[in-house]
C-alpha cells in the first residue's frame, strides 16, 4: 500500500490541488509526511526481504535466529540514525523491545527444556538416536596384581567403546563457507563422523522456519486427494506431498531422498 501510494504522489497531490474540500483537508499529505512514509517503506522492505527468505522453501529452522540478528541489527541502526526524529525513533525503539523479548526466550527455552526432560539424555543416548558400540579390536586382558594401584591403571586405561559424538562435535574446530547447517551435515563427511548426532541434526534442521511451506503442502493435499482417490491412506497422502515438495527443490539430490528414509 505504501509503495503504491508513493509511485502515485503525483497523482494523490493533484487530486487534493483540485478538488479541495473541507471535509477532507485534513486527509491531505503534506511533504513532510511523504518523507516519513518514504522512511517507513523503506524499513517495511526489510522486514518483507527476511519475511519472505523465511517462507520459502528452503528455509529451516536454524535460519531464525539468523533472521532476527539481522532484524535487530536494522533496529539498532535506525535507533542510532534517528534518535532525534519524534516519529521514527520511537517506532524503532518499540520494534526493538518487542524483538529483543522473544530473541531472550529464545535462550530461555532450552534451557527450561533441559532442566524439565533432559532431551538429550532422552533421544541421544535412550532413544533412536543411541549410539552403537562399535567392536574393539581382541586385547589381551590386563594381568590381575595385588598392586591397587596398578590394577587401578589397568581398569581405566581401557579404550571406551563409545565415543560421545556431541562432545566431540563441540571440540572440532569451527567450519566457515556454508550458508545452511542443513547441508552441512547432510555431508558424506559428517554422516561418517557423527553417524547418530547427523541423523538428529537433520531431524531437527528439516523443520520449516515458519508455517508458510506447510500451509502451502496442506492446500495443495486437495489436489492429490480428488473424488476417485479419496480412500488413499495417509501414508501414501504424505509420501506424495512429500515428493511433490521435494521435486519443487532444484537443488534436491537423489542422495537427499536415502538420507530422509534413513532418518
Amino acid at each position: 500500500m505504501l509503495q503504491t501510494a508513493l509511485s502515485l504522489r503525483d497523482a494523490i497531490d493533484g487530486y487534493f490541488n483540485k478538488w479541495m474540500e473541507a471535509d477532507c483537508a485534513g486527509d491531505e499529505l503534506s511533504a513532510e509526511d511523504w518523507i516519513i512514509l518514504e522512511k517507513i517503506k523503506s524499513f517495511l522492505e526489510k522486514l518483507k526481504m527476511t519475511t519472505k527468505a523465511l517462507e520459502s522453501s528452503f528455509a529451516t529452522l536454524d535460519n531464525v535466529l539468523l533472521a532476527m540478528d539481522f532484524m535487530l541489527g536494522q533496529f539498532e541502526a535506525g535507533k542510532e540514525a534517528h534518535v532525534d526524529d519524534p516519529m521514527m525513533g520511537p517506532m524503532y525503539n518499540s520494534g526493538w523491545a518487542k524483538l529483543d523479548k522473544y530473541y531472550r526466550l529464545t535462550d530461555e527455552s532450552p534451557a527450561r527444556c533441559g532442566r524439565n526432560i533432559n532431551p538429550w539424555n532422552h533421544l541421544f543416548r535412550h532413544g533412536r538416536y543411541k549410539p552403537v558400540e562399535s567392536p574393539l579390536p581382541p586385547r589381551d586382558p590386563p594381568s590381575k596384581t595385588t598392586n591397587e594401584f596398578l590394577n587401578w591403571r589397568n581398569k581405566h586405561l581401557q579404550p571406551s567403546l563409545i565415543m560421545d559424538e556431541y562432545e566431540r562435535y563441540c571440540k572440532s574446530e569451527r567450519t566457515y563457507g556454508f550458508t545452511s547447517a542443513l547441508s552441512w551435515w547432510l555431508e558424506e563427511t559428517q554422516q561418517k563422523n557423527y553417524p547418530n548426532l547427523s541423523k538428529m541434526a537433520v531431524d531437527i534442521l528439516s523443520i520449516p522456519a515458519m508455517s508458510a511451506e506447510p500451509e502451502r503442502l496442506f492446500s495443495g493435499a486437495k489436489i492429490t486427494i480428488t473424488d476417485r482417490r479419496n480412500r488413499l491412506g495417509s501414508d501414501v497422502i504424505e509420501a506424495l506431498e512429500c515428493l511433490k515438495s521435494w521435486f519443487r527443490i532444484q537443488d534436491f539430490q537423489v542422495d537427499d531422498v536415502s538420507v530422509a528414509a534413513v532418518g
